[in-house]
């Protein structure tokens, strides 16, 4: 599936969480045990998980006027960054470009959570446990990093958000394809909203989710400009560097080889 993208239409979802479910079901994923949490919403689970992938989050709003505000029900998962904060961060080089798809190598992975702290979007999760299905199969282990893998990891040539999305607010197709069609809607929609954006045409160098928002990116607390560019350090291969050596005396234990990240890390500090 080379250069396709998804499209996240935020005036064509109605909340349904059809999604969410279809994506459960397609990777087996376990449902979460969760809390009540206090808002202005009322949304479980609360957020993006080792368990969760994707998630419709139910926001309130701020418009330019006073205390004006509107919903918006936003489609969430990994947005498959070209230049990706969790690919540059990873000192295993586990987070793996496939077709443009961010993907996960679990055999590399050592459940440091490097990725999560440099997500601005805060997608990749480690899980604390480790889930069984049916068959005694392990679908989540312990101490490795999950997201939304844009349904590469079975074949599907659909992904099962988008196949059971009822109203058209997901749909999938070449990037090219989604900018055009992203673009039109928007021209439409400005009469009825004038700050209509687009999101992630150019944040981190061009995202495989493009979104289409009511208002400026900002009012929905993502991030632009200088703030939406990848992580770039001469510190980070340095850091690399030392814990490749040092990750050769840990027996390909993770637990070791998360300790040899810290040791990297404070020998390249000092």
């Amino acid at each position: 599936m080379p250069d396709r993208a998804f499209l996240v239409d935020t005036t064509r979802c109605i909340g349904c969480r059809s999604c969410q479910t279809a994506c459960k079901q397609w990777n087996e994923l376990p449902a979460e045990k969760t809390n009540f949490f206090p808002g202005y919403e009322y949304t479980d689970p609360s957020g993006l998980s080792a368990l969760t992938w994707n998630y419709v989050d139910f926001r309130k709003v701020n418009r330019r006027s006073g205390n004006e505000f509107l919903w918006s029900i936003i489609h969430k998962k990994c947005n498959h960054c070209k230049d990706a904060n969790c690919a540059a961060v990873c000192p295993t080089d586990a987070v793996e470009n496939i077709d443009g798809w961010k993907i996960i190598n679990r055999t590399k992975c050592i459940g440091c959570g490097k990725c999560t702290e440099a997500c601005l979007y805060k997608v990749p999760r480690v899980s604390t446990e480790s889930y069984y299905n049916s068959k005694g199969a392990v679908i989540i282990e312990k101490g490795k990093s999950y997201k939304c893998n844009a349904c590469t990891a079975k074949g599907r040539t659909d992904p099962a958000c988008v196949k059971n999305c009822p109203t058209g607010a997901l749909t999938y197709n070449y990037r090219l394809v989604v900018l055009k069609e992203a673009n039109l809607r928007s021209k439409k929609l400005r009469k009825r909203y004038p700050e209509t954006s687009i999101y992630g045409i150019f944040e981190y160098g061009g995202l495989r989710v493009i979104t289409l928002l009511k208002e400026k990116p900002e009012r929905y607390g993502l991030p632009v400009g200088d703030f939406a560019r990848s992580i770039r350090s001469s510190k980070l291969n340095e850091i690399r560097e030392v814990y490749l050596f040092l990750s050769m005396f840990t027996f390909g234990l993770p637990v070791l080889k998360r300790k040899a990240l810290k040791i990297a890390e404070r020998l390249c500090s000092s």
